[in-house]
């Protein structure tokens, strides 16, 4: 008997827990193919760390390593999905499907800002590799000159702050080891929101504000930047000189998404209660491609935590359907909290609808990390 053909496209959160959920009978009854632009999977929600080259664990992993040896690897970016053919397009080929599994991630979403082109982007491991390998540049530069240096990061979510108080605190680092001053080199978050975090309580927010500022990061609340050049950030009533701008204000879901026939808005599909594209019992949308609905006229927001339990759930609808048995679960989704890192030692977080801030919360987030570890490499991810 043929063996139905699925597809994966994306090795990020959605697509690896999906894989690395699904039991030996799945992969005797399957033939699973994932296809990833990279040989690796890594920790997105750590990409900040990776922008400052901070040490901080194992975040990267060959997806040999963490795959089971049945699920084909084919290291090619998807350029076209052909819904009504079934066949995804490669730059090198084309492959057809039974079933095809949606993970395609996350874009930066720009906004159309003029000058978005002279900012850099924390969207993938090698962008935020090359942010790092700036930075060291810039420093130098500034060593060798006697000047300072001023980073600007566009946007006050959870990546811009997390990676302002990273990046301040990289540079008090680099100052103190080469003794000097650290008073003109300044980390600028600019946030368009009056407050940040809005998801957390006017009290915890000023914390994480509070925080940052005690970080040296100078902090603009409420403020809606209008272009980019080069060096300069202009936003409404003023501009800031920069020596690197980071633009951190918003993802939209991958491109080959909102290019392709699928009713989707900026790249994430309005799937149904089984996760379906709607009318397409086939095709599968999960992670940041997905927009589930959050059950009050909205949608979830597209975060690891989703991702990795609609990875789960379907590898479980799978099981039924390889096996030609009913599944009646629909997706449904409780969100266990978020944690926003300050630092090495410090975050504040709604964890179980409680606040919280410190260094316990901190700890949480290396918990959630290892976890993850587990998942993806087994027993030994605990102490990568």
């Amino acid at each position: 008997m043929k063996r139905p053909k699925i597809i994966v496209i994306g090795a990020g959160y959605a697509g690896i827990a999906f894989l690395k959920s699904l039991d030996e009978e799945c992969f005797r009854l399957g033939d699973f193919t994932i296809i990833n632009k990279n040989s690796y999977h890594y920790h997105s929600t750590m990409l900040h760390k990776v922008a400052t080259a901070e040490k901080s664990g194992k975040i990267m992993f060959d997806l040999r390593e963490i795959l089971h040896p049945e699920i084909k690897i084919i290291q090619q970016a998807v350029t076209d999905i052909d819904e009504i053919g079934r066949i995804v397009t490669t730059e090198h080929g084309k492959y057809e499907y039974d079933y095809l599994v949606c993970a395609a991630g996350f874009e930066k979403e720009s906004f159309n800002l003029e000058g978005i082109e002279n900012a850099m982007f924390i969207d993938s491991y090698i962008q935020s590799g090359r942010i790092a390998e700036t930075i060291k540049l810039k420093f130098e530069n500034a060593l060798q000159n006697n000047t300072g240096m001023n980073v600007v990061v566009c946007g006050g979510g959870l990546t811009g702050i997390e990676f302002a108080a990273s990046c301040a605190d990289m540079l008090k680092h680099k100052c103190k080891f080469h003794g000097i001053s650290d008073k003109n080199f300044n980390v600028h978050l600019i946030s368009s929101t009056p407050r940040l975090l809005t998801f957390f309580s006017e009290k915890l927010s000023k914390k994480t504000a509070d925080r940052l500022e005690k970080m040296g990061v100078k902090v603009t609340h409420g403020t809606r930047i209008v272009s980019l050049d080069k060096g300069r950030v202009n936003y409404e009533g003023g501009h800031l000189e920069a020596d690197l701008i980071v633009w951190t204000a918003g993802v939209k879901g991958a491109s080959i998404v909102s290019d392709s026939d699928v009713e989707n808005d900026r790249g994430r599909v309005k799937v149904d209660a089984k996760l379906h594209a709607p009318d397409h019992s086939e095709r599968f949308y999960i992670g940041d491609v997905s927009a589930v609905s959050d059950g009050k006229g909205g949608y979830y927001p597209p975060t690891a935590q989703i991702a990795c339990e609609q990875g789960a759930y379907l590898a479980r609808q799978f099981k039924a359907i390889l096996n030609n048995a009913s599944f009646d679960e629909n997706f449904s989704f409780k969100s266990n909290g978020i944690i926003c890192s300050i630092g090495d030692s410090y975050a504040t977080a709604l964890v179980m609808g409680f606040e919280m801030s410190g260094f316990i919360p901190s700890i949480l987030k290396t918990i959630v990390k290892k976890k993850w570890n587990v998942k993806v490499f087994g027993l030994k991810g605990a102490i990568l």
